[in-house]
């Protein structure tokens, strides 16, 4: 499955099981190993950055938030940052909401999560993660139900600072990007 991924970053932390309903319910749209993957349960990999969710869970949040090009479009994770990762039409896509913005980052998943994700140093470029670190140091990780926010909003004018994220609660946090910003395409 994702073996090198499992060997960087350890097993799954604050784990919390996906009811049976749940997995039937997205199991149809997503690839075998990805399936197997979210199977194992929601919670935290990469040191409290990466956080596989529920999928059914997330679907409200996404819609507010996305506009996919393909349905269904299935959220299977989620960043410190809010970022969401989202499988659709044969493609991992990440909806970068700090910058407004989604693109595809994988479209194999074994390729994403064992090469992609185990190079921190191009993964991070790439998603332009480089606060993590320091707001990890800064404000501590974050929980299940919280990420790194920027105050104000990067799409309003804040400045990509450290010392302006926070801690903030997801879904709300989430909720307000669309609302001031619009949703992703």
């Amino acid at each position: 499955m994702f073996e090198k991924f499992i060997e960087e970053y350890g097993n799954i932390e604050d784990k919390v099981e996906l009811s049976k309903d749940h997995l039937e319910q997205v199991k149809s749209f997503l690839p075998e190993e990805l399936f197997s993957f979210i199977s194992n349960g929601a919670g935290s990999y990469m040191d409290g950055f990466f956080w596989v969710v529920d999928p059914v869970q997330f679907d409200p949040i996404l819609k507010e938030i996305y506009v996919p090009v393909h349905e269904p479009s299935i959220c299977f994770a989620r960043d410190a940052f809010g970022g969401l990762y989202s499988y659709e039409g044969g493609s991992v896509i990440y909806i970068n909401i700090r910058h407004s913005v989604s693109k595809v980052i994988g479209r194999k998943v074994n390729v994403l999560f064992n090469s992609i994700m185990t190079d921190w140093e191009y993964f991070s470029e790439e998603l332009l993660l480089d606060n993590y670190e320091p707001a990890k140091e800064r404000l501590g990780k974050v929980e299940a139900d919280e990420c790194y926010g920027y105050v104000p909003l990067l799409g309003l004018g804040g400045p990509e600072k450290v010392e302006n994220l926070q801690k903030v609660k997801l879904r709300e946090h989430i909720s307000i990007v669309a609302q001031a910003l619009g949703k992703i395409e």
